[in-house]
C-alpha cells in the first residue's frame, strides 16, 4: 500500500503532475493495482441529498470511478470529469455498470446543491459527496492520493488534490488509477477488461 501510495502526486489545479507512474499491462496511462488493490477507509460522508454515504457503499455488479475534486476548480476538474463522461458514454450498454463519484475537496465552499448543479452539467447520475475536509483528506491519503485543506493566504485561496481517477471494485478497495489527463477514449479500452476482471 506504502508503495502504491508513493507514486501518486500531489497536484494543485492549474500545475502538472510530475511523478513518474509505474507502467503494468498494455496501458501505459493505467496503474494496475489489482494483485494488491487498497482497503476502502471506513469514513462516512453525506451525499448532496444527504443520503448517508461511505467508500464500502460501491456497489455489488459495479465498478466505480473516483475522484477528489472541487467545482470553483478552474481546470483540471472539469477536464476530468467531462473525460468520465465522454468514457461512460463509449462504453454503452456497459456504462450502465459504472458509478462515478465526486468528492469534494472544497466542502466550506461546495454546497450540496452547486455541486450537483455542477455534476448534472456533465453527467445527472455522477454523484457528489461532501465530507468534513480532515476526514476527505484521510479518506483521499487511505487511497495514496494527496489532498491537503485549503489554504487562503494574500487573497489566494489555493485547493490542492491529486488528479488521478480511482477505480474501486464493490465494496471499495481500489483495483488502479487512471494517470491525470487520461482521455475519455483511453479510459474506455481499460474498462471493459476491467468489468469482465473485476465483477
Amino acid at each position: 500500500m506504502l508503495a502504491a501510495a508513493a507514486v501518486l502526486a500531489v497536484a494543485g489545479c492549474g500545475q502538472a503532475d510530475s511523478a513518474g507512474s509505474p507502467q503494468r499491462g498494455e496501458f501505459d496511462y493505467y496503474l494496475d493495482l489489482a494483485d494488491t488493490p487498497m482497503t476502502a477507509p471506513d469514513h462516512e460522508f453525506r451525499t448532496v441529498d444527504d443520503e448517508p454515504w461511505s467508500f464500502t457503499d460501491a456497489a455489488e455488479g459495479r465498478l466505480t470511478l473516483l475522484y477528489f475534486g472541487y467545482t470553483s476548480c478552474p481546470d483540471v476538474c472539469p477536464t476530468t470529469m467531462a473525460d468520465i463522461a465522454d468514457a461512460v458514454t463509449r462504453l454503452g450498454a456497459d456504462g450502465e455498470r459504472v458509478d462515478v463519484v465526486m468528492v469534494s475537496t472544497d466542502p466550506a465552499r461546495d454546497t450540496p446543491e452547486q455541486l450537483r448543479t455542477w455534476l448534472t452539467g456533465f453527467d445527472p447520475d455522477f454523484l457528489g459527496v461532501i465530507g468534513p475536509i480532515d476526514d476527505v483528506v484521510q479518506a483521499a491519503q487511505a487511497y495514496g492520493i494527496p489532498v491537503e485543506p485549503p489554504e487562503q493566504t494574500d487573497g489566494n485561496y489555493l485547493v490542492t488534490h491529486g488528479e488521478r481517477v480511482a477505480v474501486l471494485r464493490p465494496g471499495g478497495d481500489a483495483v488502479g488509477f487512471f494517470d491525470p489527463g487520461t482521455s475519455g477514449e483511453q479510459m474506455s479500452a481499460v474498462l471493459p477488461g476491467l468489468l469482465a476482471e473485476q465483477l
